[in-house]
C-alpha cells in the first residue's frame, strides 16, 4: 500500500492591498460640496491608518454628472491607473456615486475584474470580488439609474414650468452682452462689432469674408468661423427677445443634448432684456438668409455624402473640404485637432469609385447575397410571430370571420337568406373584420415589418437596374443610408434594409 505523507498548510502572509478610493458629487452646492469633502476625507484617514492596506490614491470628481462615465476624468484616471496594475481594490461610497447608468456601472466592474480589481461599495455592502455580486451590482445599479431618471424627469418639469412662465434664466450670454445679477447686460465694445457683422452682411458682405475680416483685427482670443457669424446673425436676443428650449436633452440614458427641430415645444418671450439690433434690420438678415441657402450668395448644390459619413473611430460625421484641385471629406474632430481622432481626411473620388465597385458587385450577384438574406429573415418573422398566442388568435379570429363571409354569400345566391338579414349580417362581419385586422397590425413587429420592406426594395432596384461606370447621385440614395469609415483604405456602406458591406480604398 502506498505510503501517504501529509503536508501541512502554510500560512500565507496577509498581502499589502494596493487600495484606492473613488468619490464623486454632482453639483457644486455648498451641501454637495461638504459631502464630497467628506468622501474626501473619510477614505483617506481610513486607508491611511490601515494596516494591510497601502494608500494608492484618492479619486475624486467635482460638480460632474454621473450619467455618463466619460464626462468624469477622475473616473477615467482611476480606470487607467487599474488596467496599468497600480490598484487591487477600489472602494466607493455606494453605487450611486460610482455610476447612475446600468451599463457603465457593469462595462467598468466586469473590466476590472478581468484585471483583477475588485470594488466594494459601503452602503449597498457589494464586494464584486465575490462570485454573486454581479447580479447584486446589476439591481442596485438598476435602482441608481432610476433614481438619477426621476431626478431628471423633475428638473426637466421645473425647468419647463419657468418657461411657461418667462421666469427662466438661460446661462448662455451672447457675444455683445455680460450677465450681470441674472440679467443680460449691452458690453459697449462688442456690440458695436455685433452691429458691424450685421451692417457688413445686409450690404453683401458674405459671412466666410466678415469671419476673415474679424480674425485679422484680433477682437478677441477665439478664431471667428462662417459658423459663429451665422449663429450672431440668427439669435434673437440681439433684438431683446429670447427663444427657450432651442436643444433638449433625450429622455434615455446617457442624456445628450440634442437641437430642437419641432420635437419639443419652444418659447418664445418678448422683450427679456436691452437689444442691440433693430428688429427691422434683424428681419432683413433673415430675409436675406433664407433667400441665399448658400456660402457667401453663391449657389452650391447639397453634396449626396452630406450627414451620410460617419468616422467608425470616435463616431463624429464628416465635413465637406474644397481644397484647390479636388473635394475631400474629414472627421470634425480630426479637423479640430489630430489629437481628438487619428482618421485622416479621404478625397471624395475615392468614395465615389468605392460605391461604383458595390453597386456593380451587388448588381451581378443580387440573387446569390441579397436573395437568402431576405428568405431568412422572412422564415426567422413568421417563426415568431407563429409563437406568439395573441396572434395566432386573432388569425383564427379573421379566418373564421372570412368563413362565416364566404357561408353566407353563397347562401344568399341560393336565394335561402333574407336580404335585409345578409346586408345586416355581413356588414356585422366587416366590423368585425376591420377590428381583429387592426390588432392584429398593431401586434405585428413593425420594425421587423420595415426592414423586409426595405430589403424587398432594394432587391426590386437590382432586379431593374445595370452596371455603371461612374457614380451616380440618384442610386447612391436609393440604397446607401450612411458610410462608416472604418480605416483610411477600409469604408463600410449601410444600405436599406439593415444590411451593410465593407468596400477597400486607395490609401
Amino acid at each position: 500500500m502506498a505510503e501517504i505523507t501529509i503536508i501541512p498548510a502554510k500560512k500565507r502572509t496577509a498581502e499589502i492591498v494596493r487600495t484606492a478610493a473613488y468619490a464623486r458629487v454632482s453639483s457644486d452646492s455648498e451641501d454637495q460640496l461638504n459631502s464630497f469633502a467628506a468622501q474626501i476625507r473619510y477614505y483617506t484617514e481610513l486607508l491611511r491608518n490601515s494596516t494591510d492596506a497601502v494608500f494608492v490614491d484618492m479619486y475624486a470628481d467635482q460638480g460632474i454628472t454621473g450619467t455618463s462615465a466619460t464626462k468624469r476624468p477622475e473616473f477615467q484616471r482611476l480606470m487607467s491607473d487599474c488596467r496599468k496594475g497600480k490598484i487591487d481594490r477600489v472602494l466607493v461610497k455606494s453605487i450611486s456615486r460610482f455610476a447612475r447608468n446600468t451599463k457603465d456601472s457593469l462595462e467598468a466592474v466586469r473590466e476590472l475584474k478581468t484585471l483583477g480589481v475588485s470594488v466594494y461599495f459601503e452602503k449597498e455592502n457589494i464586494d464584486t470580488g465575490e462570485v454573486s455580486s454581479e447580479m447584486m451590482l446589476a439591481i442596485y445599479s438598476q435602482f441608481a439609474q432610476e433614481e438619477s431618471m426621476s431626478i431628471s424627469r423633475n428638473c426637466r418639469m421645473g425647468v419647463k414650468k419657468r418657461m411657461m412662465d418667462g421666469t427662466y434664466k438661460t446661462a448662455s450670454t451672447p457675444f455683445g452682452y455680460d450677465y450681470v445679477n441674472g440679467k443680460l447686460q449691452i458690453n459697449l465694445k462688442r456690440a458695436k462689432i455685433v452691429r458691424q457683422i450685421f451692417t457688413w452682411y445686409v450690404s453683401g458682405i458674405g459671412m466666410n469674408e466678415i469671419a476673415t475680416r474679424l480674425n485679422k483685427l484680433k477682437v478677441r482670443k477665439e478664431i471667428w468661423r462662417r459658423s459663429t457669424i451665422h449663429c450672431i446673425l440668427t439669435n434673437e436676443k440681439y433684438i431683446g427677445d429670447t427663444l427657450l428650449q432651442k436643444t433638449f436633452s433625450t429622455d434615455t440614458l446617457p442624456f445628450k443634448g440634442v437641437i430642437n427641430r419641432g420635437e419639443k415645444e419652444q418659447y418664445y418671450v418678448s422683450g427679456t432684456h436691452e437689444p442691440i439690433i433693430e428688429k427691422s434690420v434683424f428681419d432683413n438678415v433673415q430675409k436675406v438668409l433664407a433667400e441665399r441657402d448658400k456660402s457667401d450668395g453663391k449657389i452650391i448644390k447639397r453634396s449626396p455624402f452630406h450627414s451620410k459619413i460617419i468616422c467608425g473611430n470616435c463616431g463624429s460625421t464628416f465635413r465637406r473640404k474644397d481644397r484647390k484641385t479636388y473635394v475631400c471629406w474629414v472627421c470634425r474632430k480630426h479637423d479640430g485637432s489630430a489629437e481628438n481622432c487619428a482618421v485622416r481626411q479621404i478625397r471624395e473620388e475615392k468614395f465615389r469609385m468605392a460605391f461604383v465597385r458595390l453597386w456593380n458587385k451587388l448588381q451581378a450577384h443580387y440573387k446569390a447575397i441579397l436573395a437568402p438574406m431576405l428568405r431568412q429573415l422572412e422564415t426567422l418573422s413568421v417563426r415568431e410571430k407563429s409563437g406568439n398566442t395573441q396572434l395566432a388568435a386573432l388569425r383564427k379570429e379573421i379566418a373564421e370571420i372570412k368563413q362565416q363571409i364566404h357561408m353566407m354569400t353563397m347562401l344568399n345566391s341560393q336565394g335561402t337568406l333574407d336580404g335585409a338579414y345578409f346586408k345586416e349580417r355581413t356588414q356585422e362581419l366587416d366590423r368585425k373584420m376591420i377590428t381583429a385586422q387592426k390588432q392584429l397590425h398593431a401586434n405585428l413587429d413593425d420594425k421587423d415589418g420595415e426592414r423586409l420592406d426595405e430589403l424587398r426594395k432594394l432587391i426590386g432596384v437590382f432586379e431593374r437596374a445595370e452596371q455603371i461606370d461612374e457614380f451616380d447621385e440618384i442610386k447612391f440614395g436609393q440604397i446607401v443610408e450612411k458610410i462608416t469609415v472604418l480605416s483610411e483604405s477600409e469604408i463600410r456602406f449601410d444600405l436599406i434594409g439593415g444590411i451593410g458591406f465593407t468596400e477597400r480604398i486607395a490609401r
